[in-house]
């Protein structure tokens, strides 16, 4: 039986730095030959090349993804990507580059944009790798020929070589070509190359040997169109492990055939590896043992004797561009439901297949969190998953996606996730002369300007920022192209509760809205808004009183109200005024009043979900406000599956407002606080609450000693530890969720500190008759119509599937397994892939083998978990009286008491 081949992670220990220097080339040689004949074809192990594998002086093929002024941005094998610095071109544009920095005269120089394009496919070597604070590897590369051909010398040289190089000099008939050999000189004509404008100093070129002179020191080269019998590298040509190159492209022989990869031989004498990436997809199924094959070589790491190879075809012909954008767009940062997981890679990760039928690859690391232990069979299993698109890798053709919860939920993932007027949460990274560095995520980070670190000028703003503290900006503009974000920290911008001019179209006249001093000139001021909409406040409106210098009055950077008189959005000019909003005219230009005093009934629009809450708009007029996700239900298993089905533009009725200040309105949809505060019985400030009364609320914060307790009006009650339940709580924390709604009765005042202590015990508090019931038909209720939005909206059948089932529904169900705390575990042709369980109370006095056949009631039904509660109590596994119904439901009463039976273990 013939052995499977894995690809573990990780390479062979390197060699001791000492020993590199004693090396020899044709020693190399000998020992990945002895290599072949010393290992059986069996003991041969494949690594799996990703970051960690990766060393300095690595010879990579790369592809040009973005190009800056500065900086290239290059694709590498496997998803990985480095960085290509202006100053790791050649020697020659090194040259130049200083040159123009001591001269005035650039006509000579060329920027990068002009030298590289993206698709564009380079050789290059690793020059450095950087590590940051955060354990982020960044990879720094180099094009220079002296450090990729390092490895050729003049004699190695051979007619039908294909080589990389950098022009080193303009002639009249051609250009010198620096190929990185010393004591040779490359000459290139301009009749040998296709470029029609013409080459420049510092440009890459890719050129094939024509005729090799006076022993290698006179090279011609060949920059035109590679014949396809010409484009293969020959053993003749004198390569060998030491002097292969990235990018060379071999006839191979396929020596062993696994599901991880193919093992080839090629030149005669050497071996190299193909993983599940380079194979091409239409193909993987039908590489056979002793095929040949055409290969290009990815990388060459000396210290492992490692070559990857890749069969795709965009990678297999001469003078190759790769395509660096997919087929279907930029896709990055989209989260994907519904995804199949075609196969798991052991130690090396997941192959997946999108709705669309695309395929992705999930590196092990994001198949779990951090904390989770790796279970491949079980994601193996699951018929569906969720991820996020992290990358896509032009090198492979291929997304690189993520299956962590962690990574899914992050609001911020890609900068045109962000929106101008958005109030976010960052953390300071670096202070410059210029501003504050900070980052809103792992992928975002943005500039607070120096002027916008306080409302005034800071000038010691390193004594209140620190680097690692976390704050909240409110976002100025973003410029998503060049991945630019500006922010704000001024609060008199953070608070402002008056419309944003995001665009000029909002900047109405009539309106006012709060701007910033950008600009002081003898005529008037430039105020600058959102998104660098901006105008001008002329002289005549700067103030009621005459002003003969404005810089003398306002400074650059200054918060005012600022009011407009005209606006042409065509021409993005705007005439504004500040002598308007002191003499009281801001009132009609305003936000349109609205009366939302707490205790108000409202409908709203959801306008935005984030991880916290809603961003909604109260209609009809569409005010700000926030909807928390706690305050969905007063069940809080009920509140996340509200929040799942809720989508953007959906209205929400039965909402009321319980809270409101200069700077939000905030709404709860729990029927028994919405109850309170329509009957009235809520104290509206400190002055009315006196011992004995009892008031509804919800659980804010959870202490060691004890749980905060806020209620209507921002009123916040401590219920001590003693005073939490009848029973003894040997563990708080766990007592209550956070957002829970509870009856809450006040034991205690202290009218100098303005504090109150309450009792939650079931003993001490009186429930309104019915309530209990009440509440439990409420979250049913909840439950149905949730059940609803999944039936019309999820794509996901299994979740069509559970949103069908009701409480009270009978089962027909075959024995799994039994757990370690006495329950036992389900499964049903039915309900594919969903866990269906049942607590050790729900089997009592029952008999149960794996493999049996039962029948079950349903206790509960958990949507997003994919989870399906059950109970095989004689009591409650009834036949109805009515053989008429098909359906066998419950009455309500019945589902009443199921329910009652999963909510009371379970709350």
């Amino acid at each position: 039986m013939e052995e499977d081949f894995d690809f573990p992670r990780g390479g062979t220990a390197s060699k001791p730095a000492g020993s590199k220097t004693a090396v020899q080339w044709t020693k190399v040689d000998n020992l990945f030959g002895s290599l072949k004949k010393k290992l059986p074809k069996q003991n041969l192990i494949f690594i799996c090349f990703f970051s960690q594998n990766v060393k300095e002086g690595m010879l990579m093929l790369g592809s040009v993804k973005e190009v800056t002024d500065f900086e290239v941005a290059v694709s590498l094998p496997c998803g990985l990507q480095g960085f290509l610095s202006i100053r790791n071109i050649c020697d020659s544009y090194a040259k130049l580059l200083s040159e123009q920095l001591d001269s005035d005269d650039a006509e000579d120089f060329c920027s990068l944009p002009h030298l590289f394009y993206p698709g564009m496919v380079i050789r290059c070597v690793v020059a450095r790798l950087d590590t940051s604070k955060g354990g982020t590897l960044s990879i720094q590369l180099s094009v220079n020929p002296k450090l990729v051909n390092k490895a050729l010398t003049s004699g190695s040289l051979k007619a039908g070589m294909i080589l990389s190089g950098c022009v080193e000099s303009v002639e009249d008939h051609g250009y010198i070509v620096d190929i990185g050999i010393n004591g040779t000189k490359a000459f290139l004509s301009k009749k040998a190359t296709l470029d029609k404008q013409g080459l420049k100093v510092g440009q890459y070129v890719t050129s094939t040997v024509e005729k090799v002179k006076n022993e290698g020191r006179v090279v011609h080269l060949s920059a035109g169109p590679i014949a396809d019998s010409q484009a293969c590298a020959q053993s003749t040509q004198g390569w060998n492990l030491a002097n292969l190159l990235p990018g060379l492209l071999v006839k191979a022989t396929i020596k062993k055939v696994t599901k991880h990869g193919l093992i080839l031989e090629f030149l005669s004498c050497f071996s190299g590896q193909v993983d599940f990436l380079h194979l091409e997809p239409e193909q993987a199924s039908s590489y056979k043992e002793g095929t040949e094959v055409r290969a290009c070589v990815l990388y060459v790491e000396l210290s492992t004797r490692l070559v990857g190879l890749s069969l795709r075809s965009h990678l297999v012909h001469p003078g190759t561009r790769v395509d660096p954008y997919p087929t279907g767009g930029d896709r990055v940062g989209e989260v994907v439901k519904d995804c199949k997981m075609t196969v798991v890679h052991h130690k090396s990760g997941a192959m997946l297949e999108l709705p669309d039928k695309t395929v992705a690859f999930a590196h092990r690391n994001h198949l779990k969190e951090p904390s989770q232990t790796a279970n491949d069979n079980r994601l193996l299993a699951m018929p569906e998953h969720t991820c996020r698109i992290l990358l896509y890798s032009p090198m492979d053709q291929v997304h690189f996606v993520s299956l962590r919860k962690s990574m899914i939920d992050k609001p911020f993932f890609r900068y045109n996730d962000l929106q101008a007027g958005q109030v976010v949460e960052a953390k300071v990274s670096v202070l410059l002369n210029h501003g504050m560095v900070v980052h809103v995520s792992d992928h975002i980070k943005g500039l607070v300007p120096r002027t916008h670190l306080s409302d005034i000028i800071l000038k010691n703003p390193e004594k209140k920022y620190m680097e690692g503290m976390k704050i909240k900006c409110r976002v100025l503009s973003v410029d998503v192209e060049n991945k630019k974000l500006y922010l704000t920290r001024k609060k008199a911008l953070m608070e402002s509760s008056l419309p944003l001019f995001l665009s000029y179209a909002d900047a109405r006249p009539g309106r006012v809205s709060h701007g910033f001093i950008v600009s002081i000139k003898d005529f008037g001021c430039f105020v600058r808004f959102y998104n660098n909409v901006k105008g001008l406040v002329p002289l005549r409106e700067l103030s009621s009183e005459p002003i003969a210098s404005p810089e003398e009055v306002f400074y650059v950077g200054q918060v005012l109200k600022t009011k407009v008189l005209q606006c042409d959005p065509d021409k993005a000019k705007m005439l504004l005024s500040f002598k308007a909003t002191v003499e009281g005219d801001a009132a009609d230009a305003a936000v349109p009043q609205f009366d939302c005093e707490v205790g108000k009934s409202v409908e709203a629009k959801l306008v935005k979900k984030t991880v916290t809450g809603l961003h909604v708009s109260i209609l009809p007029d569409e005010i700000r406000a926030v909807l928390p996700t706690a305050h969905l239900s007063d069940h809080m298993s009920n509140c996340p599956l509200l929040w799942e089905g809720l989508q953007e533009g959906d209205n929400i009725s039965n909402l009321i407002c319980f809270s409101k200040n200069k700077n939000i309105i905030t709404l709860t949809k729990k029927p028994t606080v919405r109850w309170s505060l329509e009957e009235g019985l809520v104290a509206k400030d400190f002055s009315e609450i006196t011992v004995g009364m009892q008031l509804i609320g919800w659980i804010k914060n959870i202490m060691s000693y004890g749980v905060f307790v806020e209620f209507p009006y921002g009123l916040v009650g401590l219920a001590p530890k003693s005073a939490m339940s009848d029973k003894f709580l040997s563990d708080v924390m766990t007592a209550f969720q956070l957002g829970q709604t509870v009856i809450a009765k006040v034991t205690n005042l202290d009218e100098e500190k303005r504090r109150f202590l309450v009792t939650l015990k079931i003993s001490e508090v009186i429930s309104p008759e019915g309530s209990a019931q009440t509440r439990l038909l409420n979250g049913l209720q909840e439950k149905r119509a949730v059940a609803g939005m999944f039936a019309t909206r999820d794509n996901s059948d299994l979740r069509q599937q559970l949103a069908a089932l009701s409480v009270g529904q009978r089962l027909k169900l075959t024995m799994d397994t039994s757990d370690d705390g006495g329950g036992a575990t389900f499964t049903s042709d039915d309900l594919v892939g969903a866990n269906i369980l049942a607590t050790k109370h729900h089997v009592v006095g029952v008999n149960l083998n794996p493999g049996q056949k039962v029948t079950a009631v349903i206790l509960h039904v958990d949507i997003l978990a994919t989870c399906v509660h059950v109970s095989l109590l004689p009591k409650l596994v009834v036949k109805k009286k009515s053989e008429q119904s098909t359906q066998r439901r419950y009455s309500t009463s019945t589902k009443t008491l199921l329910s009652s039976c999963w909510m009371t273990q379970h709350s």
